[in-house]
């Protein structure tokens, strides 16, 4: 457990430090001032606990020591590394103080995973070391039970410490001796999507859940989405949001959904086992979202407008240079009819999961917000050639020809194992897009944010490419 002590008298710095060495796994980091705590801060270190001095310097060595300057430090950690409790350690005692803090900011968290709520900003007075000390054991001693939870995962799968914390926060709430965490793939390159089993000493499973890992601040977006637009969608289509976790683990945290059973599959996961029933899962998550598509209304946009849903205008340059002069303009400035109405905007085969019910369910909820009425099947169907789980798919389809052909579905799949999965995200993204036109320029918009990827087949979007600008083209 590290520990952060922001206190400008060294003396007394030592002789925290020497309690805190002789407490089993505890580690203490010293900051002698405003700015030195600041730059830890935002360095985003890792603290699981702040003990901190109301009255500080700006700088080290700097003798302008104010109580604002440790208030500066404490704002900072609100900001920054929110689910981090602060323990202020001052020689002034101050009642008006500690009753202001614990009237103004109140706020109690289950810290360390025994279901019980503690304090999350505290008052110790400096002649009254002996208090906080004790505290301060109680607290490591939590945390060192919390650590004892193993997390069994791939071998090739690296866990930040806070990401580690947040998952051993909910195995220990549920009373679990270990965690089997398996990757669901997708996520932003700062969150995680994992299938999550707390297992009993005796490997009984206690609990399965989805939970997406990420910053408090993703966090706290996602649960609003889920609030007002995936509540929306038809009961039964998406995991119950059962559990977050908001503090302990810094600036990460983590909401965790329902699902039955120990086996989580995705769609990649039935695409490999060469489902029969493969392509009623399209139709199926179109029920899902009814609620959404009845929403829907009809605008008139330039292609270039939905294009910048996928890439914007400043990251368009990057790009052109691997599409061997072809001239975008024309396309660009097209005028297509178009729906608008939510989606969910990253609906790639790894964000649609089936538990032990065996019904389709939405994942994932980072982007959901207003968009093009077709570019969730867009999305479903292209990410069978581009998303970085693809390699787990059949190697032989697609070639370039054939996203060549893209706007002709029947030449699109020919050699595909699972094209009646491919023909059913197209007839319901015909169903829902506003015109052939909208669903044209999304796959556009697509396959250029693909070009500016590193991991992607640059051969293969640049032939998706250069199939929506010849249907416009023609259209012309």
């Amino acid at each position: 457990m590290r520990v952060l002590l922001v206190e400008d008298h060294a003396d007394f710095a030592s002789e925290v430090e020497r309690e805190v060495r002789s407490i089993p796994g505890c580690e203490l980091v010293w900051s002698a001032s405003r700015d030195s705590a600041l730059h830890r801060i935002d360095a985003d270190e890792d603290f699981c606990l702040v003990i901190l001095d109301r009255r500080i310097p700006t700088a080290d060595g700097v003798l302008d020591d104010h109580f604002e300057h440790g208030w500066r430090v404490f704002q900072a950690i609100q900001t920054r590394l929110a689910g981090t409790p602060v323990w202020f350690l001052t020689a002034t005692e101050d009642p008006d103080f500690a009753a202001e803090l614990t009237n103004e900011y109140a706020r109690q968290e289950d810290l360390n995973g025994r279901q019980r709520a503690e304090a999350m900003y505290r008052v110790f007075w400096k002649r009254r070391i002996v208090d906080c000390m004790r505290a301060l054991r109680e607290f490591a001693n939590q945390h060192l039970a919390l650590e004892r939870i193993a997390i069994t995962r791939p071998d090739d799968m690296r866990l930040r410490d806070p990401e580690a914390r947040t998952i051993r926060l909910f195995g220990r709430r549920h009373l679990g001796s270990s965690v089997d965490v398996q990757p669901l793939g997708g996520g932003l390159s700062e969150s995680r999507v994992l299938r999550i089993a707390v297992r009993a000493a005796d490997a009984r499973t206690l609990i399965t859940t989805v939970a997406k890992v990420s910053s408090l601040n993703e966090t706290a977006a996602e649960a609003e989405r889920y609030r007002t637009e995936i509540s929306r969608l038809r009961a039964g289509g998406f995991p119950q949001l059962t559990e977050k976790i908001e503090a302990g683990a810094g600036n990460t945290g983590g909401l965790f959904y329902g699902v039955v059973g120990e086996t989580v599959e995705s769609v990649f996961d039935r695409i490999v086992g060469r489902r029969a029933d493969l392509q009623t899962i399209p139709p199926g998550l179109r029920a899902i979202m009814q609620p959404w598509y009845t929403a829907k209304r009809i605008v008139e946009v330039q292609v270039a407008q939905i294009r910048r849903r996928f890439i914007g205008d400043p990251s368009l340059p990057r790009v052109v240079g691997h599409l061997a002069g072809l001239d975008l303009t024309a396309t660009e400035n097209c005028l297509v009819r178009a729906a608008e109405c939510c989606q969910h905007c990253d609906l790639h085969c790894a964000n649609v999961v089936f538990d032990d019910r065996g019904q389709p369910m939405l994942i994932d909820f980072n982007d959901t917000g207003l968009s093009f009425a077709c570019v969730d099947p867009v999305t479903l169907e292209l990410s069978t050639v581009f998303h970085s789980q693809r390699t787990r798919l059949p190697t032989d389809w697609p070639t370039a020809e054939n996203c060549r052909q893209w706007t002709n579905v029947e030449q699109f799949v020919r050699g595909c194992s699972f094209a009646g999965f491919i023909y059913a995200c197209r007839d319901w993204a015909h169903a829902e897009a506003g015109s052939t036109d909208e669903m044209v320029a999304v796959a556009y918009g697509y396959g250029l944010r693909q070009l500016k990827y590193d991991d992607t087949d640059k051969a293969l979007a640049r032939a998706l490419v250069e199939s929506c600008v010849q249907h416009f083209s023609n259209r012309a």
